[in-house]
Parts: structure tokens; C-alpha cells; sequence
């Protein structure tokens, strides 16, 4: 019987609470013609990199832009991400404890859509800073060619991590994070927050939870197992 070998966890909505951030940041960044409401942000502009996030948020405020804009946007929004994530880096409930109690028997890793000095500040700040030094792999937006729902992202984590991908749990809230690690041959476990449960499933989530709090090492296992 195959035993789990890692968990790899999504980081926005599932680490940290960090969609109104990245919205304020992404906002700034655009400056007053971004227009479009933190709602429309979450239903259009999530679940993938930032580039696709502001290209959408530019077309949802009707505003024109070229590539040299988009590269001026990026620099503002990472200056603007990194001050406001230090005045209001607010973990996922649960989530801390979650990574820490599995990383003290199994490789943890980090697979996002952000970029990966988004990733520093906020890993830099969360918790006090609790999880900077946990994850055996990190790998973000900025690490490969086709980011996420592509597999690449977890390609990559779990083979820095050394471990097969049928191996390993990912933990992830995104219909487009879930492609992306079932893709790559993990198992998925989907976490509620903006998106329906039957989105989640039907994206190829095995199960769906509430809340990070019902997870722990031992439920991960067991889970495994079935």
C-alpha cells in the first residue's frame, strides 16, 4: 500500500487570506482607471498569475494598455504588495498549524500563481515569519514557463521535493489550481472559500473541506489511504 509521501499546498486562500490584498495592489498599481470591483476581481481575475489577473482587470475597466505598461504595472504592484502585505498578513485559519504539524513528518511545498517576490514578502511577515524556512520546494509563477491551470507548477515542486506526484496530497481552492496539480498526477483536496463545492469536484478535487481546521496529519493519512 502506498504511503503519503508530502503535501503541497496552494498559497493564496489556502495559506493566506490575501485576495483583497492582491486586488488593493493590483488597484494602486493601475492607478484610478481600474475600476473593476473587488467581486468582479474574484470571479474573473483569480486562480491564475498576475499577468493574467491585471490583463483581465483591464478589461473588465475598459482600459487600453500595451506590454510596457503591463511591465510598469508589475513593478508598482510588487512595491505595493509588499507594504500593504506587511500591514495586513492574515493566514488562513488553521493554515499555519496545518503546514507545521505535517512538515514535522513530511516534506511540505509551496505551488502558486503569484510571483515570487509577492511570495517573500508575505512568507517574510506571516505568523511572524513562522513559515519562512518550512517548505522543502517553493516554486511560483515567476519559476516557470506556463503557470497555472498547466501542471508545470507542480511538476516542478514535486520533483524538487523528490518525490512522485502520486505520492503527495495538494491542497488548493482554485478550479484552475486543481487542473493544474491533477494534471501533474497529485491527489487534490479542495478548500471552499470563494468557490462552490460542486466547482471544486467537478475541476477533479477528491474531497472538498469547510475549513482547514477539519485537516490534520492523521485525517491526511487516513484520506490517503481510501
Amino acid at each position: 500500500m502506498k504511503k503519503l509521501g508530502g503535501v503541497v499546498f496552494d498559497m493564496d486562500g489556502v495559506v493566506i487570506d490575501s485576495e483583497i490584498t492582491h486586488y488593493t495592489a493590483i488597484c494602486e498599481a493601475m492607478g484610478e482607471g481600474a475600476t473593476a470591483s473587488f467581486d468582479q476581481f474574484l470571479e474573473h481575475c483569480t486562480g491564475r498569475d498576475e499577468v493574467y489577473a491585471m490583463t483581465r482587470m483591464a478589461e473588465l475597466s475598459c482600459m487600453s494598455f500595451e506590454d510596457s505598461d503591463m511591465a510598469q504595472w508589475s513593478v508598482r504592484k510588487g512595491k505595493a504588495y509588499a507594504r500593504l502585505v506587511g500591514e495586513q498578513a492574515t493566514p488562513i485559519a488553521g493554515s499555519i498549524e496545518l503546514v507545521l504539524s505535517v512538515a514535522r513528518e513530511l516534506q511540505v511545498g509551496l505551488a502558486t500563481g503569484s510571483r515570487r517576490h509577492d511570495v517573500e514578502a508575505a512568507l517574510a511577515v506571516l505568523g511572524g515569519g513562522t513559515l519562512r524556512n518550512i517548505f522543502s520546494a517553493i516554486v511560483t509563477s515567476s519559476d516557470v514557463d506556463t503557470p497555472k491551470p498547466h501542471p508545470q507548477t507542480y511538476e516542478q515542486a514535486v520533483s524538487i521535493m523528490g518525490l512522485e506526484p502520486s505520492l503527495c496530497w495538494a491542497i488548493e481552492d482554485s478550479p484552475n489550481g486543481i487542473r493544474s496539480a491533477s494534471a501533474a498526477g497529485l491527489r487534490v483536496i479542495g478548500v471552499k472559500g470563494t468557490n462552490e463545492e460542486s466547482l471544486l469536484l467537478a475541476a477533479g478535487a477528491e474531497r472538498v473541506v469547510d475549513d482547514l481546521r477539519e485537516l490534520s496529519l492523521i485525517t491526511l493519512k487516513e484520506w490517503f489511504r481510501e
